[in-house]
């Protein structure tokens, strides 16, 4: 072959190559301009219900426990006598905790299937050589992070903490104790409850004289459950004792109800000034640190409110306001802030020389429609707070299906007393809030009762 023919054999070449080059170019330019046909294919949802063959635990705090009971263990939180528990609903199972002390009045265990109703509470009438008065509180579910308000670490006042872990690994807690300045220097590095057990502490070793306390109660390992026991002399004359009940979240607007405060005298000049014998003492403390005001009122059975002032608060204080003078028919207070709070209020009852006191915590909103065990312990009162605007149909039915249910028409803005059995359930067809109050010879007590924590029912899950 001629270098001609080689050379015009190359060039066509090249120019082949340059045009399947170009043509390539073209195509990938239009390719990207085009829009593809494509398929889309959604991921399958399923829906699934979490509450399925779910089982709730209720914990009851057990006997109340008095701190130098013992002189050779002056320290040591020594539980007297038994408390009656009342249950609402059937429980599929029941039990008790161990502790250290033993004795009679072991804390209880009930456990039913999640959709079924039940609740629990107890009371305990105390009488030692140096305690008096009535304690009562509700059987709550354990939890891993809850906060208690209420006591003091002052002379004549003994502050207990009770841990109950009805679970079957060990749980860790740790304890953050706040007073009326902020966060008490002195910590908790961890206290170890083992499985099935209840732990009594004293938290006048933890934090002495303090006017004020508030406590953060975390734990990991296993959630338990928390309860303060408070117990006042006067000298060495017993004054009066209470319970504390926990609270889970903090709000802008808190429901307490069941506040009295019951005195055999007229009202007038006294050691606290003009007004009741013993105020009604109400604190207020923002656990997410922050400063603000709470305003107070108390609301009775019409509808009527009484503006009753407001709490000041630091960031990290507990924040305390006294109320000269609680008015009369009045049944709940109602605490509205602006950052969310926890919130307790101190009630009283004097009678034949015979004094005693309780904190009283708020309550859970319990949803429209939605069925509630309510225990009612014996000589107890069932109260209702329709914190709304329209009126709440209340009816209250017995746990065991038995009997006519009774209805109860509560205006918006009231606190009504309702007639209730020992196992009741509560059903509104409005939002409400609900306690129980026992009043007695120089003797109350109290607690909310507690709806089961809010859980969807339902989580979907998408498959792959």
């Amino acid at each position: 072959m001629s270098d001609r023919s080689r050379m015009l054999r190359g060039g066509a070449r090249a120019v082949t190559g340059l045009v399947v080059l170009g043509a390539c170019g073209v195509a990938v330019a239009l390719l990207g301009a085009m829009t593809l046909p494509s398929v889309e294919r959604a991921p399958l949802a399923v829906q699934v219900d979490t509450t399925q063959d779910a089982t709730r635990s209720l914990v009851c705090a057990g006997s109340f426990a008095e701190l130098g009971a013992d002189s050779s263990r002056p320290g040591a939180a020594i539980p007297t006598g038994a408390p009656a528990v009342t249950v609402s609903g059937v429980a599929a199972s029941s039990a008790e905790l161990a502790r250290a002390e033993g004795g009679t009045g072991l804390p209880g265990v009930f456990a039913a299937p999640f959709a079924d109703p039940l609740a629990a509470a107890q009371i305990q009438a105390v009488d030692t050589g140096t305690l008096r008065g009535a304690v009562a509180s509700s059987c709550a579910e354990p939890l891993n992070e809850q906060w208690l308000l209420g006591g003091s670490t002052t002379v004549g006042v003994a502050t207990t903490l009770s841990l109950g872990n009805p679970g079957t690994v060990p749980a860790t807690v740790q304890l953050s104790v706040f007073d009326e300045n902020g966060p008490v220097d002195a910590q908790s590095t961890g206290v170890l409850v083992a499985p099935g057990t209840q732990q009594i502490l004293s938290l006048n070793g933890y934090a002495p004289d303090r006017q004020r306390i508030a406590v953060r109660v975390a734990s990991t390992g296993a959630p338990v459950t928390a309860s303060l026991g408070v117990g006042q002399v006067e000298g060495i004359s017993p004054f009066a004792v209470s319970s504390v009940n926990r609270q889970v979240q903090a709000a802008q607007r808190l429901v307490v109800p069941g506040v009295a405060n019951e005195s055999g005298r007229e009202q007038g000049p006294s050691d606290a000034g003009e007004g009741d014998a013993f105020p009604v003492i109400v604190r207020a403390f923002a656990p997410g640190g922050e400063s603000g005001t709470a305003r107070l009122r108390a609301v009775d059975r019409n509808g009527r409110s009484v503006d009753l002032g407001s709490i000041e608060f630091a960031g990290g204080a507990v924040g305390e306001s006294r109320v000269a003078t609680w008015p009369a028919g009045a049944s709940a207070l109602i605490v509205e802030a602006d950052v969310p709070v926890l919130a307790a209020a101190l009630g009283s009852s004097m009678k034949n020389d015979r004094t005693d006191y309780e904190w009283f915590s708020p309550a859970p909103e319990i949803a429209a429609e939605q069925p509630v065990a309510a225990p009612v312990v014996s000589g107890g009162g069932l109260v209702v707070v329709n914190a709304g605007t329209g009126e709440a149909e209340v009816r209250v039915a017995r746990a065991d299906g038995t009997g006519r249910p009774s209805t109860t028409r509560i205006p918006g803005g009231a606190a009504v007393v309702v007639r209730a059995p020992a196992a009741a359930v509560l059903t509104s067809s409005a939002p409400v809030y609900a306690g129980v109050r026992y009043l007695g010879e120089g003797a109350i007590a109290g607690y909310p009762v507690l709806a089961p924590d809010p859980r969807g029912g339902e989580l979907t899950v998408y498959t792959r």
